[in-house]
């Protein structure tokens, strides 16, 4: 049976927490190895008298439309209150907190920076460091494995989208990466580990609306660039990080130029599309499927990258979205390092950096922009051992 950090929280839940009062923050997709609703698990467990209900983004069903603020509701089945962490607040206040002796999270996270679950659980982490909450972060595996791609976070371009100091595809799971962001804070933080070799449950449990197959969760690094472009990335379709498209394209000579690109682990094919929502909503899209035909060859960043220039190079229609038009942009917190972008380029926010941006524009060749990203990773190591370095040193 498959263990995830879960499993090892409920059977010794004493062994991560030092007194009964709990929160959950998790959603609908969170199961056991079992595949007990998280939820279930945790009111059963022995010692745990669960108290309340925080919520990511797209609620507690998981299928809230992205970028939509979600409301405090009560949980119909328990009566438990469901407090909303994408919607009035992005951190729980003090007060719920101070009533709390722990926060117990399981979310399952993609391998991603711009998947927000992960800063949702930072900030949670930094409002838990005020008040001297514990926060257990139940591990799970991450779908997309220990591969590491993209640049690392631009610190003038963090917001909700980008969070952490990370790779843009960090290959850590959940509990080593809230672990490292976490690092300093002062927070009492315990991972429950996930058991040595655990995987993803094989029957898959979509995380969020946006990716409903194993295969949007790998084609997510490259496609969701699509979000800071005029394309539709098939969002309102039953494809939704599968496709690309928009009403000026013609389908199959993308297609036909996309497939003579060579792109490792990808084939596409022409298609036209309607979305129902989303981007191009009502309009009749052109463009093309993505099909993962070898998934270890994949490489999504570069391919969509390529996919990208192209595009740019062969219509002027194609455009990139400024954050400032974003709906967002009126919000009263609208500017604050832990909200969405409101300023540039939105891609540049997804991707915190804005080297991928210039390669498609055709100012950057790709090599050059990976040589630069290894090159700031190198040089944010050896700052943070000469760092540790110093503290022990004050500390001896």
């Amino acid at each position: 049976m498959t263990a995830y950090g879960i499993d090892a929280l409920v059977a010794d839940p004493g062994a991560f927490l030092d007194g009964r009062r709990v929160a959950l923050l998790a959603n609908q997709a969170s199961l056991t190895g079992a595949g007990t609703p998280t939820l279930e698990a945790l009111r059963a467990a022995p010692g745990v008298e669960l108290v309340a209900l925080l919520t990511p983004e797209h609620g507690w069903s998981g299928y809230e439309d992205d970028a939509t603020p979600v409301a405090d509701r009560r949980d119909p089945r328990t009566g438990l209150p469901l407090v909303s962490l994408y919607g009035p607040r992005r951190r729980p206040s003090a007060e719920v907190l101070r009533s709390l002796d722990a926060v117990v999270v399981d979310l399952q996270d993609v391998g991603v920076r711009c998947y927000t679950y992960a800063t949702t659980v930072a900030l949670l982490c930094e409002a838990a460091a005020e008040s001297g909450t514990r926060v257990v972060v139940c591990d799970r595996p991450n779908p997309l494995g220990p591969r590491v791609d993209g640049p690392p976070l631009d610190p003038a371009l963090r917001s909700f989208l980008g969070y952490l100091d990370v790779p843009f595809q960090h290959g850590m799971t959940i509990g080593a990466l809230l672990a490292n962001a976490t690092r300093g804070l002062g927070v009492d933080l315990r991972v429950a580990p996930s058991a040595e070799g655990a995987h993803p449950v094989p029957s898959f449990v979509p995380p969020s609306p946006g990716l409903p197959t194993p295969e949007a969760v790998r084609l997510y690094p490259g496609l969701v660039l699509l979000e800071g472009t005029n394309l539709s990335e098939g969002r309102g379709t039953t494809l939704p990080f599968q496709l690309l498209g928009a009403p000026w394209i013609e389908g199959y000579a993308l297609a036909e130029a996309l497939n003579r690109l060579g792109l490792p682990g990808l084939l596409f094919r022409p298609l036209t599309f309607r979305p129902r929502s989303d981007r191009h909503a009502g309009e009749v899209c052109h463009g093309v499927q993505l099909h993962v035909a070898d998934a270890n060859a994949l490489r999504p960043l570069e391919a969509v990258v390529r996919v990208l220039a192209h595009l740019r190079a062969t219509y002027d229609a194609f455009a990139w979205h400024d954050a400032a038009a974003m709906p967002w942009s009126g919000h009263p917190d609208a500017g604050q390092p832990w909200f969405e972008p409101v300023r540039g380029p939105l891609v540049d926010a997804l991707v915190g950096d804005a080297s991928v941006r210039r390669v498609v524009d055709g100012e950057l060749a790709w090599e050059d922009a990976e040589d630069g990203w290894r090159a700031d990773a190198s040089r944010r190591e050896g700052a943070a051992q000469r760092a540790g370095a110093a503290t022990s040193a004050e500390t001896a």
